[in-house]
């Protein structure tokens, strides 16, 4: 890992310039893009048919692209039990949190006895993404949905390639307790892009996506942005630790819960603050260690993210520790300290906050309540949380009486024509002429 020392609230040039990540030339995979959104807006399914069979080896056809009930309940009674109730008590436990942030609007009457107020009323579909790449994640389809469910969304559509449906009990278990009824096999930028403008007589578009995926799913999801809505443009994953003891029983709990974010890829960014240099060198040694000791199956991604992208800063105390996690914006924030409560209220920036020594950040990517899907690269600036609140649209409302419109009409059509809007100005004194 990589050592910085700061004695201010302030990054330095040099964290600065380690943080900066070399900008992707993605002129090739955006062109892809611009080729996969022609084929699939010009050809509809066979182009659907022609990607399948390129990329997933899969001869998809009308009869078998929406996977039936009943082989999603063939491949969930092959979950493991033990995992079943797992991720059983993992929903119930999401939807509970997320069951808190609905939103009912409101309705309010104002000096004049006008009313007026905002109305929140659900997207009518929204598709998730599940990858079916290196790895199947069953908690990405609840992470996804369940808010989706709450918000009293009434379409939900899932799509994965076409092996999450022969390799994933767990993936479908999730999707039987869920009651999600509308799913397609089909990944990739070719999925998105077919979600989001529909194929005649196959499929209906949707309003909205969400879900992760590679590079080509992201500029998929990037592109049809404003045809559809997304929930965002994900990075690799992000740890920050804000290391607040000095305790040696707590070296390894510190050391797995960096390792726990760093395990999912190479350019997962690990961050270590802390005010004792020594300390967290003893975590970071602790850390090799365990890669070294211990059966780990994605050890060699870890290996790659410490070593590459980790970064371990020294500050002058734990306020400073503070600013500077607010400047980096991680997408995970630990608060491994006693008085975790205490410094909860100075941080800003994070998409999810762990805080003492009992919060792995494990607890927030499966079961906790808060969402898992979080703002990455530093977003946690101006973003949130997938939530409730992303599957449901505002509207305000308002009526005025007469006697209302006629107290401010003068006050419209000043501002109206200060505009060069006359015909804006001119509705409101017309009904007074």
């Amino acid at each position: 890992m990589k050592q910085f020392r700061i004695t201010d609230d302030k990054l330095t040039n040099e964290l600065k310039e380690f943080l900066r990540d070399e900008e992707q030339n993605t002129a090739a995979v955006e062109q892809t893009i611009l080729d996969i959104k022609k084929h699939i807006l010009t050809d509809g399914f066979a182009a659907l048919q022609e990607y399948s069979a390129k990329f997933d080896h899969f001869d998809l056809t009308a009869d078998n692209f929406r996977v039936a009930k009943d082989e999603i309940k063939a491949l969930a009674a092959k979950c493991d039990p033990v995992l079943a109730k797992s991720l059983k008590v993992a929903i119930d436990r999401v939807r509970a949190f997320h069951e808190n942030q609905k939103d009912s609007g409101f309705t309010y009457t104002d000096p004049d006895g006008n009313m007026m107020g905002q109305k929140v009323t659900p997207l009518a579909s929204v598709a998730v993404y599940v990858p079916g790449g290196r790895a199947l994640y069953p908690s990405t389809v609840y992470m996804t949905v369940i808010p989706a469910i709450v918000a009293g969304v009434k379409r939900i559509v899932l799509l994965s390639p076409p092996r999450t449906f022969t390799e994933s009990p767990e993936v479908a278990k999730v999707i039987e307790l869920l009651g999600i009824e509308e799913i397609y096999r089909v990944g990739g930028a070719q999925g998105v892009i077919a979600m989001a403008y529909g194929i005649d007589g196959i499929l209906e578009p949707i309003d909205k996506i969400a879900g992760p995926g590679n590079i080509y799913v992201q500029k998929a999801k990037q592109s049809v942005y404003g045809k559809i809505d997304i929930d965002m443009i994900a990075g690799p994953s992000e740890i920050g630790i804000i290391v607040d003891t000095d305790k040696d029983e707590d070296i390894p709990l510190i050391a797995m819960d960096m390792l726990s974010q760093a395990e999912h890829d190479p350019m997962a960014r690990p961050i270590l603050i802390g005010t004792n240099e020594t300390y967290l060198q003893k975590v970071i040694s602790q850390a090799e260690k365990f890669l070294d000791s211990r059966e780990i199956p994605l050890a060699q991604n870890a290996k790659e993210s410490l070593a590459n992208r980790g970064i371990a800063v020294t500050v002058s105390s734990i306020d400073n520790a503070i600013a500077i996690s607010n400047r980096l914006a991680p997408e995970h924030l630990e608060l491994f300290s006693d008085r975790a409560s205490e410094l909860l209220k100075q941080v800003t920036n994070a998409g999810s906050i762990f805080l003492g020594k009992y919060t792995p950040e494990a607890v927030g990517d499966y079961l906790g309540g808060p969402n898992h899907v979080l703002p990455t690269s530093g977003t946690a600036r101006f973003s949130s949380a997938l939530g409730v609140y992303d599957y449901v649209k505002h509207s305000g409302w308002i009526e005025f009486s007469k006697t209302s419109l006629s107290k401010y009409y003068r006050d419209i059509a000043t501002i109206a024509r200060s505009e060069d809007l006359y015909c804006h100005a001119m509705s409101a004194e017309i009904r007074f002429e």
